[in-house]
This record gives structure tokens, C-alpha cells and sequence, in this order.
């Protein structure tokens, strides 16, 4: 079974529809939340890259403001990362799991990536709405950075 394979097996196996591409090492995964996620696949590193990819792609007027937006993001974030691509517009939030060689059984193999998807569709979650207020003009990266940051903050106080 090549790498590509066992990946794929492994999303199934935690519950994921995929949509595997062998020509180009990538397998789509079904996810009701954000709707697309991407996995790439490296066979010779044995590692998977997941995106969370938003939805809709930033204005060109945009690009400078959200570029900033996920700088600033990125750099509060723990795990995930949020990237944009200046050629597309198109904002993903990114997580690598890099197993090289470290053997795991599918279920192992489903649980890790079970969480990792998890990371990346939350994060996209946690931004989508500053991505798109970003993008459009309406508030600045700076101020919508610090919003998402201070969310959950924010809601634990609301619910004390």
C-alpha cells in the first residue's frame, strides 16, 4: 500500500469522505464546517499538509490588509498557520503532520490526522469572519487580529 493510500484510509477510518487524487498526491476531504479541506501528501518525507481553505478568495485590494491579517494571526497562533496566496487571493489555514520514519497503524494513523483536521477547520472557523471584514475594508488587520485573540476570553466572561 503506498503512502498516499494509507493516508486515505486513514481519513476514512476517522470518519472523513476523501476524494483521492493519485497524479497529484492530493486527497479532498469532505468537511460540513469550513467545506474544503486539502491534504498533500509527501510519500518520501511521510508527511500530510492540511489546508482549511476559506471559502472565497480576497479582493486585490485586499491582499495587503489580510496579507498583514494573517501575519499577525500566525504569529498569536499555537499550532495552525494562516497563509495567503498573493497569485490567488485564496486563505488557508495550514498544518503539517510529518510521521518520516515512524511507522503507525491506521487507526493511529486516523487519530492523528483526526485532530490535525480538527486544528486547522477551528482556526479557519475562528478567522473566516476577520478575513472577510479585512478583505472588504471594513476593519482593520490589526483590530481584527486582536477580536479573534480575544474571543474566547471574551465569551468565558460573558458566560461567568
Amino acid at each position: 500500500m503506498t503512502f498516499l493510500e494509507e493516508v486515505a484510509a486513514a481519513l476514512e477510518a476517522a470518519g472523513r469522505a476523501v476524494d483521492v487524487d493519485p497524479d497529484t498526491a492530493t486527497i479532498d476531504v469532505a468537511d460540513d464546517a469550513v467545506g474544503r479541506v486539502l491534504a498533500v501528501v509527501r510519500p518520501v518525507a511521510r508527511a500530510v499538509t492540511l489546508y482549511a481553505v476559506h471559502p472565497r478568495t480576497v479582493p486585490a485590494d485586499g491582499l495587503g490588509p489580510v496579507g498583514e491579517l494573517t501575519l499577525r494571526a500566525t504569529a498569536d497562533l499555537l499550532d495552525a498557520a494562516l497563509e495567503l496566496d498573493l497569485a490567488t487571493g485564496a486563505v488557508a489555514a495550514r498544518f503539517p503532520v510529518v510521521l518520516g520514519g515512524l511507522e503507525a497503524d491506521t487507526e493511529v494513523l486516523g487519530d492523528l490526522l483526526g485532530t490535525a483536521l480538527e486544528i486547522v477547520v477551528s482556526t479557519l472557523q475562528r478567522y473566516t469572519e476577520a478575513i472577510d471584514d479585512v478583505g472588504a475594508g471594513r476593519v482593520d488587520a490589526r483590530t481584527a487580529a486582536v477580536a479573534v485573540r480575544t474571543a474566547p476570553v471574551e465569551e468565558l466572561t460573558f458566560e461567568l
